[in-house]
């Protein structure tokens, strides 16, 4: 079954001169160990999961890398960073271990109406989140 896939990125910084700003787009796991649910009730909690989560974003980088207020305004900003933190890359060293697991991004707002609308909401603080959206399955346990 073919469901939409939507990360909403919360927004956590921005920078006013740069019409830039960065968050949380999907955390599945805090650097406590708690498992998070979403907002459609799902628990990413095995390593099959989390690499789907992580194949979905890094195809959604490659192939798409807009955001979209409300689902509704599209195309009004283009992904500048994105990166994924999995257990094993802080293993690794890649990140410090007191970071949650999950997708982290940051957006651009497009010099476009859109983008313009999309900015002033970050920048009054009206918008706290962003809506990156694509497609993908869901497979009953």
């Amino acid at each position: 079954m073919t469901d939409e896939v939507r990360f909403v990125c919360h927004i956590e910084k921005s920078e006013p001169d740069q019409r830039r700003f960065w968050g949380k787009a999907y955390i599945h796991q805090t650097a406590d160990g708690a498992l998070v649910e979403d907002w459609s009730g799902d628990v990413i909690d095995t390593p099959e999961t989390r690499r789907e989560l992580e194949e979905a974003f890094y195809g959604f980088v490659k192939d798409y890398r807009t955001g979209d207020a409300e689902h509704e305004v599209f195309d009004a900003a283009t992904m500048i960073e994105g990166y994924v933190v999995t257990h094993e890359k802080i293993t690794a060293g890649l990140f410090p271990g007191n970071v949650d697991e999950g997708v982290y991004v940051a957006f651009e707002a497009n010099n476009t109406p859109a983008g313009d609308a999309l900015w002033k909401g970050v920048k009054d603080g009206t918008l706290k989140a962003l809506s990156i959206v694509g497609s993908g399955w869901r497979e009953d346990a």
